[in-house]
């Protein structure tokens, strides 16, 4: 008896994993960026203004002659005020010394293309960020998505039409990460795609709860 109702439970079970596979998370995705180019810049508060570095043919990414240019400016000081961006290894990282609250831009230029083909939003993936860094997206140098101040872990997931002008995603050709935040504030993110996300049909979560009130009923009657 206890065979049979684990047998079902088993295959109720690999069904709706396999289903859920299917339908959360994202689809059709454009990279943007996967950060294996190596490039870093740093930055330093004893002379004033921003330090540039410019990668001049970006191979990470499904866009057409692409350029990613760092811009990093550390807390006006000394030498010990230090903020730094460094792509490496599917890793984009940024780092503030402990007497920095730095600035940080990565901007990608490319031959237009239509954003809209490829999904309905831009999704940043973060692996590890600090409470109240400040994040931006700017595309075509005229479209902002509005600041994201992160209170945890969380990926930075912005709609096409939540930005001030949507109509830009048809012919994009430029596209800007702006950050801020805190005292000797990190972040490292791992992939910047388009992307569109799927969200979980209630079907799903019905067969969720149906599933825990069978289980429920077999346990009753395996002590019966």
């Amino acid at each position: 008896m206890h065979y049979k109702i684990l047998r079902k439970i088993f295959a109720i079970l690999t069904f709706m994993s396999g289903a859920l596979f299917s339908y959360s998370g994202f689809a059709s995705e454009l990279t943007i960026d996967n950060f294996t180019d190596f490039q870093v810049v740093r930055d330093r508060g004893d002379v004033i203004g921003a330090t540039e570095s410019t990668l001049l043919a970006l191979t990470g990414t499904s866009l057409q002659n692409t350029s990613r240019t760092f811009t990093a400016e550390a807390t006006v000081g000394d030498y010990a005020s230090k903020i730094g961006i460094k792509s490496d290894g599917n890793l984009l990282e940024i780092g503030n010394s402990g007497s920095s609250s730095g600035s940080a831009s990565i901007e990608w230029n490319f031959d237009p293309i239509d954003f809209t083909q490829f999904g309905n939003a831009i999704l940043l993936e973060v692996v590890d960020i600090d409470l109240n860094v400040n994040a931006e997206m700017v595309v075509n140098g005229i479209a902002s998505s509005g600041i994201k101040t992160f209170s945890g872990v969380d990926n930075f997931l912005v709609n096409f039409n939540d930005f001030s002008n949507s109509g830009v995603f048809s012919n994009v050709s430029s596209f800007r990460l702006n950050f801020s935040g805190p005292l000797a504030w990190d972040g490292q993110f791992r992939l910047l795609t388009t992307t569109t996300p799927v969200p979980l049909p209630s079907t799903f979560l019905l067969m969720g709860s149906t599933l825990f009130g069978f289980i429920g009923i077999s346990r009753r009657k395996s002590i019966i």
